[in-house]
């Protein structure tokens, strides 16, 4: 029985992207933006769309982490949504001064 495992998805910034190594990534954001079949989200270092099969039922301003696969195209990538997780509560900054914390070891 092959057993098909998938690339971990590591933690980016959206502005930190690249669309020539990274295949699986995850970002937190907050969405910004909803159409039919993609979101639109911004996690302070710039700003990405991701697109979904089903639409998401998510309502704009909540913060999200989103793992998504990177496909590169002309001028820059698309991002394809796989699983999003809601993190209602989360303090943002919070989050954002450990994670400078973490890095400074």
């Amino acid at each position: 029985m092959n057993i098909r495992r998938r690339l971990p998805a590591i933690e980016k910034e959206i502005k930190g992207i690249d669309p020539k190594k990274d295949i699986r990534v995850r970002i937190l954001g907050t969405v910004i933006g909803l159409n039919s079949g993609s979101i639109m989200i911004d996690d302070g270092t710039g700003r990405a769309e991701i697109i979904f099969q089903d639409t998401p039922n998510l309502k704009q301003g909540e913060i999200i982490k989103v793992i998504t696969r990177i496909l590169p195209v002309d001028g820059g990538f698309q991002c394809r949504g796989e699983c999003i997780q809601t993190l209602d509560g989360l303090d943002i900054n919070l989050y954002k001064e450990s994670k400078k914390i973490i890095g400074k070891r």
